[in-house]
């Protein structure tokens, strides 16, 4: 029998909340939600969650909270993870014991091989591909994930995670370090690149779901046309070298959609474009399913991917 089920996914850069149930092979999603709280922001250098950060990813959650009751979901039975940032921070585990108690949320740091797991296991449900392995892209606030799957037993071949991502870029670009921590990030992993090269990818995440909606011209987000759009990597390359030009303000007027989202997409682009750069990309296809659809797919997190 099918329930009505959610899923947090507590990013480096947003929080997402996804309500819904699978029928008959088919997820029908009554809730998608996305709130930019930047819980990432100056993590490499304070090694601690901002505090604004942290009051507004109290509210999310809070608010995230009222939206699943109307489903008569148990708080506690959220599906709530969190990733890269949530392993760095020293206050982590402080904020989400609140988070515990006082909303009843319980939040699980997960690897960034469950990371993998969960985001290649919600993509391959709803995608369909013509070869037998393909690459898929994630790009975070704070780490990147490239994971090789076999599309026809739904397993990971393989999966490597890298140190940065759209917040982690952005934060650079203002510390006029970018240069040189990409620089490190790329000869610590060019085997694993190397060995990634691929005319296809399929990305999910904030970054590049941002990306296909500016592509598609769509004053608002519309998660229906972002689900399976595809582009090129030179499309990609133009958006970038266009909105690099421009201030996070200018950026926010012009898209809107993106809301705080503004101030790190041209961040998270670098990151893009340089990994298509590695890649040898030609063909992208974006995919809106991705860990949180995975984690209800699967109805739980397993023991081994907790962090």
């Amino acid at each position: 029998m099918s329930k009505i089920q959610a899923s947090i996914d507590i990013g480096s850069n947003s929080i997402l909340l996804l309500v819904g149930e699978f029928k008959d092979g088919v997820f029908e999603r009554y809730e998608s939600e996305s709130r930019v709280t930047s819980l990432g922001l100056n993590l490499d250098q304070t090694k601690k969650f901002d505090e604004q950060s942290m009051a507004d990813s109290y509210d999310a959650l809070s608010e995230y909270k009222e939206i699943v009751k109307k489903y008569n979901i148990d708080p506690r039975k959220i599906i709530t993870t969190a990733t890269e940032a949530s392993r760095v921070a020293q206050n982590a585990k402080n904020f989400y014991s609140k988070v515990s108690s006082e909303l009843n949320i319980n939040v699980q740091i997960i690897t960034s091989e469950a990371e993998a797991y969960y985001s290649a296991k919600g993509i391959l449900f709803d995608s369909d591909f013509k070869k037998e392995k393909v690459f898929i892209l994630d790009i975070g606030g704070a780490s990147s994930e490239i994971i090789e799957v076999n599309t026809k037993t739904k397993e990971i071949i393989n999966s490597f995670s890298m140190p940065f991502g759209a917040v982690r870029a952005t934060n650079w670009t203002q510390k006029e370090t970018v240069d040189e921590e990409f620089d490190k990030v790329f000869s610590g992993f060019s085997d694993e690149l190397a060995s990634s090269k691929t005319d296809n990818l399929y990305c999910v995440a904030g970054t590049m779901t941002s990306v296909a909606n500016i592509s598609l011209g769509t004053p608002s987000f519309d998660e229906v046309k972002v689900h399976g759009f595809k582009m090129t990597s030179l499309d990609v390359v133009s958006i970038y070298e266009r909105l690099k030009l421009l201030s996070d303000e200018e950026i926010l007027k012009q898209y809107p959609f993106l809301a705080r989202r503004s101030k790190t997409i041209v961040g998270g682009l670098r990151v893009a474009t340089t990994i298509f750069k590695w890649l040898r990309v030609k063909n992208i296809e974006i995919s809106t399913y991705g860990l949180r659809y995975g984690t209800i797919l699967e109805g739980r997190i397993k023991d081994e991917h907790l962090a």
